[in-house]
This record gives C-alpha cells, sequence and structure tokens, in this order.
C-alpha cells in the first residue's frame, strides 16, 4: 500500500486559453526548464447500487492513460480508501495494479485480496464485489511536472498536475480544473519537511493564479453530481478547522451546483467563514486577519459574479490555512 499525500488546488476562475495557463505555470521559478508530461485520462468508478463503498469511504476506479481519448493502453485498477483531509492536505490509503491488456473489466481476484476486502466476513465481501457496476467516469487531459526542491538532509520529491476536463454522469457533467501537487519519494525524511515543501509550492502558484484550496476529490464530485446532491457541514462547532473545512466543501459545491441551487453554498461559505472570524477575533488569533479579508471578499459578492475569486483570495485562504495549522 503506498500512502498519498497531496494537497488541490482549484482555479476559481472558468479556463478559456489553455496555453496561456501553461505559460503561467511554466513561469514560476521551480518549473524553470522543465517540460511537463501530457495524457489524456479516461477513468471509471464502481460501487454496488447501494453505493457500499462509497459509505466506506472508499473509491474503487478503472483508468486507461494515453496520448489522447481513444487511447487502447492497459486499464489500471485503483482502490483509494479514506484517511485525513485537512484544508485541502490530504492522506490517503491507496492501492493500484496495471491490468492484463486484454482484460477491460474489474480484476476482482486482486482486489478481494486487499485489506479493506479481506477485513469484511467472507458472504459480505462476495456480495459487495459481485454488485459492483459502473457509476461515473472522470475524463481529463494531465499536464505533470516532476519537481525536486532541495531540502535540509536531502531532497523532495513533488508531482504538480494540472487536470483539465469532466466529471460525467448520465449525459450531465461538471467541469475538472484543479491542481493537485503530490509528494512522491524519499519519505525518509520527516513528514512536517515534506508537507513544507507542498504549501511552499501552493503559495507559488497563487502568487500567479486565482485559485482556491480544495477537499472534494474527483469521486466525491461524481457522487454528487450522481445523486444530484451535496452533504452541507454543520457550522455548531467550537472547532475552527472543521469550520475552514465547511467553506472549503461549501464552494466546492457552489462551483458545482451554483447552477441548480443559486447563491446556497456560496452563502454557507460566508457563514462558515464569519462564525470562524468571530471565533479568531476573541482569541486574538494571528489568522484572523486572513480570515476578515475573505468575508469581505464573499460579501461583495453577488448574483453569479465572482468577484470574490481573486489572487488574493486565494493567498489569504494558504495563510489561513497556515494559521490554523501553527
Amino acid at each position: 500500500m503506498a500512502q498519498e499525500i497531496e494537497l488541490k488546488l482549484a482555479l476559481s476562475q472558468p479556463v478559456v486559453d489553455r496555453l496561456s495557463l501553461l505559460e503561467t505555470l511554466s513561469s514560476i521559478p521551480e518549473l524553470t526548464g522543465l517540460t511537463p508530461k501530457r495524457r489524456w485520462l479516461a477513468n471509471t468508478y464502481f460501487d454496488t447500487p447501494e453505493h457500499a463503498l462509497e459509505r466506506a469511504r472508499m473509491a474503487l476506479r478503472l483508468r486507461r492513460s494515453g496520448t489522447d481519448a481513444d487511447s487502447n493502453a492497459p486499464l489500471r485498477q485503483t482502490l483509494k480508501t479514506s484517511g485525513e483531509s485537512h484544508g485541502g492536505l490530504h492522506s490517503r490509503g491507496e492501492w493500484e495494479w496495471a491490468l492484463p491488456e486484454d482484460q477491460a473489466t474489474l480484476d476482482l481476484d486482486g482486489l478481494r485480496a486487499l485489506p479493506p476486502l479481506q477485513a469484511l466476513n467472507e458472504p459480505s465481501r462476495e456480495q459487495l464485489l459481485h454488485a459492483l457496476s459502473p457509476t461515473f467516469s472522470t475524463d481529463f487531459e494531465r499536464h505533470a511536472w516532476q519537481i525536486e526542491v532541495a531540502v535540509a538532509g536531502g531532497s523532495v520529491g513533488v508531482e504538480l498536475a494540472l487536470d483539465l476536463g469532466a466529471v460525467k454522469v448520465e449525459g450531465r457533467e461538471v467541469a475538472i480544473q484543479e491542481l493537485e501537487l503530490e509528494l512522491t519519494g524519499n519519505d525518509q525524511l520527516p513528514i512536517e519537511s515534506r508537507e513544507a515543501v507542498l504549501w511552499t509550492l501552493a503559495d507559488a502558484l497563487a502568487s500567479r493564479l486565482a485559485l482556491r484550496p480544495a477537499d472534494a476529490s474527483k469521486a466525491q464530485r461524481g457522487a454528487a453530481l450522481r445523486d444530484n446532491d451535496w452533504h452541507e457541514r454543520s457550522l455548531d462547532t467550537t472547532d475552527l478547522r472543521a469550520l475552514l473545512a465547511a467553506a472549503i466543501d461549501a464552494l466546492d459545491a457552489h462551483a458545482d451546483r451554483q447552477s441548480q441551487d443559486g447563491e446556497r453554498w456560496l452563502a454557507h461559505a460566508l457563514a462558515a467563514v464569519s462564525a470562524l472570524a468571530s471565533r479568531l477575533a476573541v482569541s486574538q488569533h494571528h489568522g484572523h486577519i486572513h480570515a476578515v479579508a475573505l468575508v469581505e471578499a464573499l460579501e461583495q459578492s453577488t448574483g453569479t459574479e465572482t468577484t470574490w475569486a481573486t489572487l488574493a483570495f486565494g493567498q489569504h485562504s494558504l495563510s489561513l490555512l497556515a494559521a490554523l495549522r501553527d
């Protein structure tokens, strides 16, 4: 099992010029002289009719990767389990393996042998395995840069991936336009040092692109689109990180649901950040200034406008996340 640690950032404005976006990314010092690898990724996610994997916070997919959408490359099967997610930084279990070239369906034997499935009793395991069927897809173009960042005691490898495409369910779709920063290799270094590299790179991205931290995975977005529903996080909490997570989740929902729900999710994000700002003010927390900046930006947005989605919004979001992590 691999331990996947990544930071997810959503682009706040619609991407209308892919080449211009790639040029902007190439201007970041850490990417100077690096050529991204381009791939087309076609993914089909599976679950039972009762959404047993989703309820267990797992995601199962088949992925085909190639130079274009018509690729006949072998499939890879992946099972991901939930871990921790705080402000866009994810840590989760992951098993992945290649299928034989002539196989176009799930490898049930390989899946059966994995620890999460072995934890079930045999009847439940077999019932689940044989009830699996396709539920939604995510198809996108990925540009990936392999980065090595020197730190005390060695170097930290990071893959920066730009994903542009769509989540699709039964003729409906929502856009994928996100950046993912994932740690690769050299896990002998302290996790704090490795995660710090992700945040430094995120700051560099936020200095050039209007973005925001995102928590919702492509699989979670697919499930929400399938069910035509997002689950609203409660604001009845004294946990500062939980309030920020509620705001981030609401902005994820707003991006996908604005045409159906209007300003509902933007209002929920504003309520979450307002509650957070109030609590930070009481404790004289140094993150208060960033929370206030987010409140002011969201308050200025009306109707379908996205005036809040600026460079400053992304920078204050990341600064607030860092303040709450300290």
